[in-house]
């Protein structure tokens, strides 16, 4: 299929992804596996490890990558979404690809898939895949977008997986239980491979189905263990565990682990070096800017949302917290902001316009209401207008919040002119 007319820039591609395939989310993998095929990137020459789960996808792929750099293994990670540019979601030791590769990628499935339509994380999963072929990447970590069993990143056999903490998201798509995710996010494993899984209480149906895959289990506290300050792995041995404040225990000794069982473990002094300062754009992020500290995460769910509320609690501060938030309408807004309604001093909602799914500011806002009538809510017709809004009423000793969506927390990145470093800033 030729190239159409006027795509000369990322972001007109990007547009034309958009367009081609009439579901933004499209459960299969016939299409984008025959087209894979086509490309010649299934089966795949590099090693492939997939991470699946709701919450810790990003840090477990991060710490991989860490890990396995510090080996000089050549590395490519594929995640989503992004923050700021589309190019975070395919990086290559640690660099985002440029803005060429990734159009010369589009350029060549646009080529090969003919006339079978492809939606657009299809189309950037296939150009990921594409870019670590061509650039001979020894090691690829593919994230799992929704699910597993039928998202695109599986048309990949995985030489290994993790999975991740499960908690109910996607229901509309996935199941509304526990169980029923956990069963999708399985069959990310392949028989005889390893599946590492980091939660200690996982759903009952999730070790069955690894099991009928036929999957190598290392489930952490039954054949790995974390320790307060390093990781027990199955062998026996023990491996350092740095204090890092913005990434979960379970997430890093869920890689470390499964690194273990590919033979590709570093040695503890390369690890620590490796994992010492890691840390993960829009998971807790800290951030000094106009003398303000400025926290941001990505918790889009329950289950992330009390993990930041955890974390803002350890924190023992004293004085003001103002909290920007956006997300979904589709996700449970009353349960999470009843989890934070206690530590927030007032809130700050956003208009995203170019966004449907995003909830509109005044259905936050009478959420907020039921659980406190006197709580200071504000509203905003653009999310720069909220970023001013904060800065002005924020004291020098308060905090401010920006949590939710990735699309809340990129545009308020991109209104401090924060880069989504791999590295915290401060």
């Amino acid at each position: 299929m030729a190239i159409p007319a006027g795509i000369a820039t990322l972001d007109a591609w990007l547009y034309h992804l958009e367009t081609l395939h009439p579901q933004k989310i499209d459960l299969s993998l016939e299409r984008v596996t025959e087209v894979a095929q086509r490309l010649g990137v299934r089966p795949a020459a590099p090693q492939t490890i997939t991470v699946a789960g709701t919450n810790g996808k990003g840090s477990c792929v991060a710490a991989i990558a860490a890990l396995l750099s510090a080996q000089d293994i050549s590395v490519g990670c594929y995640t989503s979404p992004h923050l700021l540019r589309f190019n975070e979601r395919i990086t290559i030791n640690g660099t985002a690809v440029d803005d060429q590769e990734i159009m010369a990628a589009f350029a060549a499935i646009e080529s090969a898939r003919g006339d079978i339509s492809l939606s657009y994380f299809e189309f950037a999963t296939l150009a990921a895949l594409v870019i670590f072929r061509w650039r001979n990447v020894t090691c690829q970590i593919l994230e799992v977008g929704l699910g597993g069993r039928l998202d695109a990143v599986n048309l990949i056999d995985a030489d290994a997986c993790v999975i991740t903490s499960i908690g109910l998201d996607h229901t509309e798509w996935l199941g509304d239980t526990r169980d029923l995710i956990a069963v999708e996010k399985a069959a990310v494993a392949r028989s005889s491979r390893p599946a590492v899984v980091a939660e200690q209480d996982p759903p009952a149906s999730l070790i069955p189905a690894l099991e009928e895959v036929g999957a190598e289990i290392l489930l952490l506290g039954r054949d790995w263990q974390l320790q307060s300050t390093a990781v027990a792995l199955p062998d026996g041995s023990v491996f350092g565990l740095p204090r890092l404040a913005s990434l979960q225990p379970s997430n890093l000794g869920a890689a470390i682990t499964l690194l273990w069982s590919l033979g590709l473990l570093p040695s503890e002094e390369q690890g620590g070096a490796a994992l010492d300062y890691l840390a993960v754009p829009g998971r807790q992020q800290r951030v000094v800017h106009e003398g303000r500290r400025w926290l941001f995460d990505v918790a889009h769910n329950e289950e992330s949302v009390q993990c930041l509320a955890a974390a803002l609690e350890a924190e023992l501060h004293s004085a003001g917290t103002h909290f920007i938030f956006g997300a979904m309408v589709d996700k449970p807004l009353r349960a999470m902001l009843s989890r934070l309604m206690p530590l927030a001093t007032s809130w700050h909602l956003p208009t995203h316009e170019d966004v449907p799914r995003a909830a509109q500011p005044s259905h936050l806002a009478e959420h907020i209401a039921a659980l406190d009538s006197q709580a200071r809510v504000h509203e905003y017709a653009s999310p720069q207008g909220a970023y001013e809004a904060v800065l002005d009423m924020a004291g020098a000793d308060d905090r401010i919040v920006v949590f939710g969506s990735f699309i809340t927390v990129g545009a308020q990145m991109h209104c401090l002119n924060v880069k989504a470093s791999a590295r915290v800033l401060s």
